[in-house]
């Protein structure tokens, strides 16, 4: 009996042995040395990583911040404060309070240039966005060889500096000449040898200008609209014209809508342009005959590097600046509105 048990006994002791050596050990999940803990780390744990997580994106974000906050904020917070004052630039400033702003309106000078600036939005943004709209439909309906060159004739005067730009239009413009606008009208026998002086002109001058600038921004209108028509796919316009549509039906029915978010782009960027539009006049008109193509960035400068009036150049500032911020935040937000 004894020894039955002893056997029962050591049988026993082996089956435990083997158990132990086929999963006896620590269970998984649990750190050695440490039994009994397993699953997730401790909250306390997933805060702090969120934290420090959090800590390196601001880190990362610090030098833009930084660089945004000196370059343009303090500078327009300065411009806010010398907008509130009468200073020469030099002396003690005179606070006096909302009359440079008050001056916009009341001044015919500072109102004559933003009427003008209204006008020549015309010419800087609408008119080169619906020609270079007009301009890739057109080269998407014809697949010819040679478009290549066609495309970088278009985009040509971006690359030309806007002073050199201005003194060719300049010499174009003149009231004679060979290689003249008015030679070559009297060649044609449309008009004396000696003819207007499109940018000397009180009647001419502003839309001689805003020709120049048509010409000048059709080229990156171009370039914005181009690949927004080439994603469109062809089998929309073969549909459409299975169904019976023309050319402009499609103009109007896909490539306008399927274009929208592109030409606010583009609508946007000439906009703000010709809002801060300085180098070209200064050059072509300098803002004459007489105040005939004053726009505010003109103003701007002879306020405050000619005439020492830096709070009424600075209250000018400020007030193109918010007039740059509602029509970005406008366009974009009727572009979105009506994107498809």
């Amino acid at each position: 009996m004894a020894a039955q048990k002893t056997a029962v006994a050591s049988t026993g002791s082996a089956a435990a042995t083997a158990k132990a050596g086929r999963g006896g050990g620590p269970r998984r999940g649990t750190r050695p040395g440490r039994p009994g803990r397993s699953g997730p780390p401790p909250a306390l744990t997933v805060a702090g990583r969120k934290r420090r997580d959090w800590l390196t994106g601001y880190l990362f974000l610090a030098p833009a911040v930084i660089f945004i906050a000196a370059l343009i904020l303090f500078p327009l917070v300065k411009a806010a404060q010398y907008s509130m004052q009468q200073w020469d630039g030099i002396g003690i400033a005179k606070w006096v309070g909302f009359s440079n702003y008050t001056q916009i309106v009341t001044d015919p000078v500072e109102r004559g240039s933003l009427v003008n600036l209204g006008i020549l939005l015309i010419f800087y943004s609408l008119i080169p966005t619906a020609l270079a709209l007009v301009t890739v439909n057109l080269m998407r309906r014809s697949q010819q060889r040679g478009m290549g060159f066609f495309r970088v004739i278009y985009f040509l005067p971006q690359t030309i500096v806007t002073v050199v730009v201005a003194i060719v239009w300049t010499w174009i413009m003149a009231p004679s000449g060979t290689g003249t606008i008015n030679g070559l009208l009297h060649t044609v026998g449309l008009g004396p040898a000696t003819g207007t002086a499109w940018l000397g002109n009180f009647n001419t001058a502003l839309f001689a200008v805003g020709f120049i600038a048509a010409w000048l921004d059709f080229g990156l209108c171009f370039v914005l609209l181009l690949p927004g028509i080439q994603r469109i796919a062809p089998e929309l316009y073969e549909a459409a014209r299975v169904d019976g549509a023309g050319l402009i039906r499609e103009f109007f029915s896909i490539t306008v809508p399927m274009l929208r978010r592109d030409i606010g782009a583009a609508i946007t960027i000439t906009a703000v342009g010709a809002l801060q539009s300085f180098t070209l006049i200064y050059q072509a008109t300098n803002g004459g005959p007489g105040y005939a193509t004053m726009v505010p960035g003109l103003l701007v400068y002879r306020d405050a590097f000619q005439l020492g009036a830096v709070g009424s150049a600075s209250a000018l500032g400020i007030a193109m600046a918010v007039i740059i911020f509602a029509i970005t935040f406008g366009i974009r937000a009727l572009i979105e509105r009506n994107a498809v």
